[in-house]
């Protein structure tokens, strides 16, 4: 009951920040929620069919607005790409080197603290090689929740004096002229939904349900059955979900174990977040994207989030989710690889 009761609590903040047009006002209200909940009121975490539920629903939305067209367009960025990450990877190594040297961390924990590859892939890796778990999981945790929490709100603001590109727009308005009921439409979403959640049990890889929504999506769109944009509301639905899932996974461990470093924990947050957007002025310059959707497209902050953002702000979402989804599976393939090369296990 009670998770019941805070995820429609999350629900309705999320609808009034939407309301508000605050930048991913769905996801923020959620998430703020959620955090609140788990700091002052009490413990609670959620069934990973919700978190993977969430990101079907978000996969789904964006996989209706992907056009054929934008595939050659994702290819001439995959350079830019590989040079952002590049520069990202080495950045957040000698970030991990100055953390061990101005706390009380091990050279293993400091380098999985601030390599971003996702909370959960840094974890399994600090088991596997004996580093501090609770302190990476800290540090991981505050580093995603400071860039979902700030990137929508800078990228909101942003597009007030920034020209972008708006064909997320064109795209809905595209997929919202299909002429069909409204009842028969979701009945298509929940059968996509089932398929995704279906493959993502069968064959588990990173952000699985979010990958194969977007693929069973484009596929069913534009070989079967052309459908409509998925309403506002339902995609609310899947950004509220995943807001409070996010915000209830931060406690008071992680805040304290944060502290216990000092001043030298938010020099490296704040170093993050100022090397997001060298990080993209570096992609912005090498492609054709505006400013703001390049920032969505490389931020180290979540695929569903960020392509969620960017559709809230009418921006190519498909555009955005490509890039996060490549830029997550090189990460989570050779930072493995790399691992053994820059520490060791004893």
């Amino acid at each position: 009951m009670k998770k019941t009761i805070l995820l429609i609590v999350a629900f309705t903040v999320g609808y009034l920040f939407d309301l508000l047009n605050i930048p991913a006002g769905w996801l923020l209200g959620a998430m703020l929620i959620g955090a609140f909940y788990r700091l002052f009121i009490d413990d609670i975490s959620y069934p990973n069919l919700l978190f993977d539920l969430a990101l079907a629903i978000i996969g789904i939305s964006i996989s209706l607005t992907i056009r054929v067209e934008m595939f050659k367009e994702v290819a001439s960025y995959i350079l830019p790409l590989f040079v952002s990450i590049i520069t990202l990877l080495f950045v957040s190594w000698l970030l991990g080197k100055i953390l061990a040297k101005y706390s009380n961390l091990d050279a293993k924990t400091a380098l999985f603290c601030c390599l971003p590859a996702g909370a959960s892939v840094m974890m399994a890796l600090s088991r596997e090689y004996k580093a501090n778990l609770g302190m990476v999981a800290a540090f991981q945790t505050v580093r995603i929740m400071m860039l979902v929490s700030t990137i929508p709100i800078v990228a909101g603001f942003m597009t007030s004096f920034i020209p972008t590109d708006e064909v997320q727009g064109k795209a809905v308005k595209t997929a919202s002229l299909v002429d069909m009921p409204g009842w028969l439409a979701v009945v298509f979403y929940l059968l996509l939904i089932g398929i995704t959640l279906m493959l993502a049990k069968k064959w588990r890889i990173p952000i699985a349900p979010f990958l194969y929504a977007i693929i069973v999506g484009f596929l069913f769109h534009t070989f079967l059955q052309p459908l409509p944009a998925v309403p506002n509301l339902g995609v609310g639905i899947g950004m509220a979900m995943l807001g409070v899932i996010i915000g209830t996974r931060f406690d008071r461990n992680s805040l304290s174990e944060i502290k216990n470093i000092g001043w030298t924990s938010a020099g490296i947050l704040l170093a993050f977040f100022f090397l997001t957007f060298v990080v993209t002025f570096v992609f912005y310059l090498m492609t054709p994207l505006d400013f703001i959707t390049s920032l969505l497209a490389i931020v180290p902050a979540g695929a569903p989030q960020m392509s969620s953002v960017a559709s809230s702000l009418q921006l190519d979402a498909s555009i955005v989710a490509a890039m996060q989804v490549i830029r997550l599976l090189v990460l989570v393939l050779t930072i493995p690889m790399l691992v053994p090369f820059l520490v060791n296990r004893g």
